[in-house]
């Protein structure tokens, strides 16, 4: 499913927000924000502005969960792999995961197959110099 500009932008402010909820945004993290950001037509001083207001405030983090995604499972599924792609999600991450499983009315029953779907995307990103997972 192709994303429109306000669903890519929506689905990255998700990102930043699930990023920096472990208290860190990697490098890999901040690569995939900034492909979601070129994807929404965001700028880099917008991208970075975005980035540090959710690295500095929680309650911004949940601010930027004001709207839904049309297709909650596909934005859940990219949200799990971009959780992954700094190789692991940390307890915050997954608990972010299913705090937004709950606003995007995910059921619980099908949350662990939309998890498994996003892990194995997570395993298709390729990693910084071109290598691969």
């Amino acid at each position: 499913m192709a994303l429109n500009n306000t669903d890519s932008f929506e689905l990255l402010k998700a990102v930043i927000a699930l990023a920096a909820s472990d208290g860190r945004i990697s490098g890999r993290e901040k690569g995939l924000a900034k492909a979601l950001a070129d994807r929404a037509g965001v700028g880099g001083a917008s991208l970075d502005a975005m980035i540090e207001r959710a690295s500095g405030d929680p309650d911004s983090r949940v601010a930027m969960f004001d709207r839904a995604i049309k297709d909650g499972e596909q934005a859940m599924q990219l949200l799990v792999a971009a959780a992954m792609v700094d190789g692991h999600i940390s307890e915050p991450e997954r608990e972010m995961l299913v705090d937004v499983s709950a606003i995007l009315n995910i059921p619980a029953r099908r949350f662990g197959e939309i998890f498994q779907v996003g892990m194995a995307a997570a395993k298709r990103v390729p990693r910084p110099g071109g290598l691969g997972t």
